[in-house]
């Protein structure tokens, strides 16, 4: 969903991508500068500071965006910075939600009622929905499927639900949110999948 409005958005992205493109970092490097921002985040969320960790979660996304618009600018695209990007995307989720699911065990973020203690498994339910929207697309295209982006829980979008959550000091909320339409993004692109290969 946001891929589309990242398109749009190109008339102010470029021109930092430019700023960034003249300091002289490569396109690998904005992206491990990214990941070192996510896992500050992640150690934030397991001490507690929401509110820091969905500001440092922001900048970590913003990285994310502008790695690969340096990479465009200076034509330095390539095979393995895409895999490098893809990497330490997964690794940065996993690294958010084991912070958080370790804050709320160690309660150093209130559990809300309702989620009956039951707030470590919906990090879980979070992380397999975020690692399998990721690994369904990739294998659906492989197997010949065609550009499949369809529904809301990419990337860009489930990271922006959990930084507004911690902002907000409602983490756990974000979390279920994300679980949620993480798992369903999955069963659409199945279904997608099946009409176009069946």
């Amino acid at each position: 969903m946001l891929s589309r409005i990242r398109e749009r958005a190109k008339g102010w992205i470029t021109p930092l991508a430019r700023v960034f493109a003249r300091s002289g970092l490569t396109p690998n490097m904005l992206t491990m500068v990214g990941l070192i921002f996510g896992v500050v985040a992640a150690l934030l969320f397991a001490w507690g500071e929401q509110l820091l960790a969905g500001v440092l979660l922001l900048v970590a996304g913003f990285f994310d965006v502008i790695d690969g618009a340096v990479a465009r600018l200076l034509q330095k695209e390539t095979a393995f910075g895409g895999v490098l990007d893809s990497v330490v995307d997964r690794y940065v989720d996993f690294l958010l939600y084991a912070g958080i699911s370790y804050a709320l065990i160690n309660h150093r973020i209130a559990e809300p009622e309702i989620l009956l203690g039951w707030g470590w498994a919906w990090c879980l339910l979070a992380i397999a929905g975020s690692f399998m929207v990721s690994y369904t697309r990739a294998r659906a295209e492989a197997a010949g499927s065609g550009r499949l982006d369809v529904g809301f829980a990419e990337r860009a979008e489930r990271m922006i639900i959990l930084a507004i959550g911690a902002l907000l000091g409602l983490t756990p909320y974000a979390v279920v949110v994300i679980a949620v339409i993480a798992n369903l993004t999955v069963v659409q692109r199945l279904w997608v999948t099946r009409q176009r290969l069946h």
